[in-house]
């Protein structure tokens, strides 16, 4: 029976193709997405037709893969776009910023000029004076002069530590030099340098000073007064009328002594778009408010740098046209339970009368050298006379050298003996430090232990550390401050039992 044949035929073909499919889809299900129908074993059309269905699951598979690798691409080139969109706005913040930071810069260079000319304008001019005059001067009229020309220098020379600071501030070099200071000191130090900024005003200069504050401390008393004079500065300038108010209080904490200062006035004031750029490096507040008063907040950034530096902090609150206070507490070092007493803050407070007046612009108080005779050693005349000048007024013998290998050539000659040397350090055919080095190496015992201070204008970040480590005993910077120079002529100079 053919017919019964050629069905079973058909028969078993359509199962062979039936099964090669079911193959083909548990493939598939197992995740060969790959593979292919088989031809082997099948007749008729069922090789075409198997043929036709593989190439319609090449070109389905791959434009599946192309449609994945352009959803792929795309999805990467918004990705792409995104991050560029946020770049660009970046970018875009950083230029504005970069441009406002150039104006405030560029300000801040105008003001700095002018802060610095006026000053100057009062030096020269006030010299051209007292130099031009033909006839005797009358020596009140010459000291009234030569007081507002030391007004004018200390403006100055403020105004130059500040830019300087902020330059070692910023690039990170900027240390602080802790050590023991009497508080009583300290405090008469900022009156005395404050009592002249209102003569001539009607303004009051008053104190709100603790008995409790310990007589000594542990800190950097130069960086405090500093702050504590930025401040009391800005707040004697922005003040036409009223009073200027200094504070200070303590307390206790964990082993150390936290300060608290305040700085109130009843000056001009600030307004609320000022407080937020008040401590930025470059900014002047009030700088478009009209030109009666004129400065820069370049102290006031520094000022808060040094409070985070003692871990402190610093907070301003005020009121446009009634005034200003701001409020600084810095952590000291504890050194004595023994505390200042009623005395000398009374003794602080009372510095408003005339006499008391009178008797702080005396100090300080020199002592009597007249057994001792040093040796400054320094390149320029006028810096050396300068110099001289000042410890003359001990009663001091001052001799004078103008180069390091003279120095080095009196030591070792031993005649005269010299109590202490104050020593330049930029100067031709020998500077400072290989003369010092050169000293050191005598090898005798008066070479070894005679006192040697650094006597310069180099007070860049780390010079004092380098001039210690080089056997200088001391630093005094440029230009010479008296407060210092008695600081240091009483430690290295003075011997008291020669008196």
């Amino acid at each position: 029976m053919l017919w019964l044949d050629k069905w079973k035929k058909e028969k078993n073909h359509s199962n062979g193709l039936l099964d090669e499919l079911k193959r083909f889809v548990e493939a598939g299900k197992s995740g060969d997405f790959g593979a292919t129908l088989n031809t082997e074993g099948l007749s008729g059309e069922e090789p075409e037709v198997i043929s036709l269905i593989n190439e319609a699951i090449r070109q389905r598979t791959e434009g599946n893969l192309l449609a994945g690798l352009a959803a792929e691409r795309t999805e990467e080139l918004n990705r792409h776009m995104s991050d560029l969109q946020i770049t660009t706005a970046e970018a875009k913040k950083a230029s504005a910023l970069a441009e406002n930071a150039s104006e405030a810069k560029s300000r801040f260079i105008a003001n700095m000029s002018h802060e610095m000319r006026t000053p100057m304008n009062v030096i020269v001019g006030l010299t051209d004076l007292a130099i031009g005059e033909d006839d005797p001067v009358d020596i009140t009229y010459l000291k009234e002069i030569l007081k507002k020309i030391s007004m004018a220098s200390d403006t100055l020379v403020g105004l130059i530590n500040d830019v300087l600071d902020i330059s070692k501030i910023e690039a990170g070099k900027l240390e602080l030099m802790p050590e023991q200071y009497d508080v009583p000191g300290f405090l008469y130090d900022i009156v005395a340098l404050n009592m002249i900024r209102f003569e001539g005003k009607p303004v009051k200069f008053m104190l709100d000073i603790s008995e409790d504050l310990p007589c000594r401390l542990l800190g950097d008393d130069l960086r405090i007064k500093q702050m504590l004079n930025n401040l009391l500065r800005n707040a004697f300038k922005y003040t036409k009328e009223g009073t200027v108010t200094l504070s200070a209080k303590c307390r206790r904490e964990n082993g150390d002594v936290w300060v608290s200062f305040a700085v109130s006035d009843t000056g001009i004031g600030i307004s609320e778009e000022e407080m937020a750029k008040l401590f930025t490096d470059y900014n002047q507040a009030d700088a478009d408010a009209g030109h009666k008063i004129m400065g820069i907040s370049l102290g006031l950034s520094i000022t808060k740098k040094f409070v985070e530096m003692m871990d402190g902090d610093i907070s301003v609150s005020s009121e446009y046209g009634k005034g200003t206070t701001f409020h600084v507490r810095i952590r000291q070092g504890f050194v004595t339970d023994q505390p200042i007493g009623k005395e000398a803050v009374e003794d602080l407070c009372n510095f408003h009368s005339a006499d008391k007046k009178n008797k702080m612009r005396k100090r300080p108080m020199r002592s009597d050298l007249s057994y001792a005779r040093v040796l400054v050693v320094d390149d320029f005349p006028t810096n050396s006379d300068v110099a001289a000048g000042m410890l003359r007024k001990y009663k001091m013998q001052v001799d004078q050298a103008d180069n390091g290998q003279e120095a080095v050539n009196r030591i070792a000659a031993q005649k005269p003996i010299y109590d202490a040397i104050f020593m330049d350090h930029m100067m031709p055919e020998m500077n400072g430090v290989e003369a010092t080095v050169l000293i050191r190496a005598l090898g005798n015992k008066y070479a070894q232990n005679i006192p040697i201070i650094a006597l310069t204008a180099n007070t860049t970040a780390g010079d004092e550390k380098m001039f210690l480590e080089n056997g200088f005993n001391a630093f005094l910077p440029k230009p010479i401050n008296m407060m210092k120079l008695d600081s240091i002529v009483q430690r290295w100079v003075r011997d008291k039992s020669r008196e």
